[in-house]
């Protein structure tokens, strides 16, 4: 029995309407948008109903499963190929898959246990450094409460060694025993003595046995969430040592696999820390977040806690510290579009320019309206690439000028569906669209359709040519002329893809490197250099 469709469509009709709007038909991707809403809705209160919980927060949950669910139908209209059979048994795994997994994210179903706070971390990390400098431990006198289940004494080790374990680093098992006592008292104010070492011995197998491989193969090595001495050695003879009597070696020496290497978190954080869409608020709450998932013994180069520190390892941008009028509407802003895009629903706006006394302003009161496709940044500004609702041409708008940008709703409160054409990035149809080609066929992020342009420059002068088209450029042929100075130089014919009236003012820009070798286009250049002349006459 179908699940409840919002109106009655066979699945020959369903067939087609995927395949006409994948092409761009903008009336066949509205009826299937329509047709198949309330199914995805169903799904997600579905789940719901065997959740014990306020009904204003399922009604909230139910809007995210939603989305989420929503763009598992989308990945599943993408990749569905019409002789795999109806439609609906295909796409529902979809759709389940991507509200299970937001399910898991909202109720944090991932979680074993929170980590102490700072002081806590702070306070057994010291008392590591005591115990391995072989010294006396000192320790509040704390009451003996009991042994600690087989469960809270794994979690216990796991945690010790995320803390104080790492690439660099690592504990040996009468060490972790020590810490283990130490880790009680300081967290739970409770003294009570430590395992016997054969009980330990067996908690660390037990778990090295659910969280590692059972044999290191060579191409194992990233499933390790546990590494330890000898632990690419294979365990098969370790266990057939045991069955013959053999005393197997006593595995040592453990350390926890972060999910990310220092270096890794360099990186991170320093991308973080030079964006130019983050408050330093937010950067601060990022970057806590990256460090919490290492030990306590990295320290990033980058960031104090508090602040940006310089360092010669870090790359400045242009825009590493530019302050904008309003960062927090920017992001906003940012972040509304990716909403729009991610859902395939229409947005309305303001234009705007700046003015002298370096604020904004709306040119008109006109309010644009566009189905966005895709955000790209062009040298150091964010654009909006999407379908104008007026003339159904592809349009090119700069965020930062974008203001009151907000959803376009039916009657009903609903978002309205963008509508689709011919386009080559149309998202529902094409995943592998390259935005890099198109900024290169689009010069300056031009409107106009991109032609065929040749250009002459000298053989080596290409890197002007690549740091505007990236790879997007093929030689046809080379000359050898006299050049300004009398010598003999090589020239290379170079054909590019591009915006013909854009390349008008790029080749101005380039005058004395790049000649453009299109009839049309020169003319448009002298026509210009002749409005130059007469204006600085």
């Amino acid at each position: 029995m179908r699940m409840p469709l919002d109106n009655d469509m066979t699945k020959e009709e369903e067939k087609t309407l995927i395949v006409k709007a994948r092409s761009g038909d903008d009336a066949a991707w509205k009826s299937l948008y329509d047709h198949f809403e309330k199914y995805v809705h169903s799904r997600a209160w579905n789940r719901l109903k065997k959740l014990d919980m306020a009904t204003d927060r399922k009604k909230d949950l139910e809007e995210e499963l939603y989305q989420a669910g929503w763009q598992g139908f989308l990945s599943a209209v993408r990749n569905y190929d019409p002789k795999q059979g109806e439609f609906l048994t295909y796409a529902t795994p979809f759709i389940d898959g991507e509200m299970a997994k937001e399910m898991k994210f909202v109720t944090n179903s991932y979680g074993f246990t929170e980590m102490p706070d700072f002081r806590e971390r702070m306070a057994i990390q010291s008392a590591k450094r005591v115990f391995a400098g072989g010294k006396t431990i000192s320790v509040d006198e704390a009451p003996d409460r009991g042994k600690y289940s087989a469960e809270r004494r794994t979690l216990q080790i796991l945690e010790i060694l995320q803390l104080l374990t790492d690439e660099t680093h690592s504990l040996s098992k009468e060490e972790l025993g020590g810490l283990l006592h130490l880790y009680r008292t300081a967290k739970y104010k409770n003294g009570t003595p430590p395992e016997a070492p054969n009980t330990l011995t067996r908690t660390l197998e037990e778990m090295l046995a659910e969280v590692d491989p059972p044999e290191y193969t060579g191409d194992n090595e990233g499933d390790y969430q546990i590494q330890y001495k000898g632990y690419r050695e294979n365990l098969l003879k370790e266990k057939q040592n045991k069955e013959k009597g053999k005393k197997s070696a006593d595995i040592t020496d453990f350390s926890y696999v972060h999910t990310f290497h220092f270096a890794e978190l360099d990186n991170l954080i320093q991308m973080v820390c030079f964006s130019d869409l983050l408050s330093n608020e937010e950067k601060k709450r990022l970057v806590d977040k990256l460090v919490s998932t290492s030990s306590l013994y990295y320290r990033t180069p980058f960031y104090d806690g508090d602040r940006l520190k310089f360092s010669p390892q870090t790359i400045h941008g242009r825009f590493g510290t530019r302050v904008m009028r309003d960062r927090k509407a920017f992001v906003d802003k940012i972040n509304r579009i990716q909403q729009a895009i991610k859902n395939l629903c229409q947005i309305r706006f303001r234009f705007n320019g700046y003015t002298s006394e370096h604020t904004m302003a709306p040119k008109t009161e006109y309010l644009h309206v566009l189905s966005p496709y895709h955000l790209v940044v062009y040298h150091d500004n964010y654009y909006c690439i999407g379908m104008k609702k007026e003339d159904r041409r592809i349009w090119h708008y700069r965020v930062d000028l974008m203001s009151d940008v907000e959803f376009v709703t039916d009657k009903e409160g609903k978002p309205v569906p963008i509508d689709v054409c011919a386009f080559e990035g149309l998202p529902i149809s094409n995943a592998y669209w390259d935005p890099e080609k198109y900024m290169a066929e689009h010069l300056y992020m031009g409107y106009d359709n991109p032609r065929e342009i040749q250009i002459k420059l000298r053989s080596d002068d290409y890197t002007i040519l690549h740091d505007w088209f990236g790879d997007h450029y093929e030689k046809t042929d080379e000359i050898i002329e006299t050049d300004e100075n009398g010598g003999r130089a090589q020239y290379d014919i170079v054909k590019v893809r591009t915006s013909p009236s854009m390349i008008v003012h790029w080749a101005m820009q380039y005058a004395g490197a790049v000649e453009i070798l299109d009839e049309e286009i020169r003319e448009r250049i002298r026509g210009e250099i002749k409005k130059m002349q007469k204006k600085y006459e």
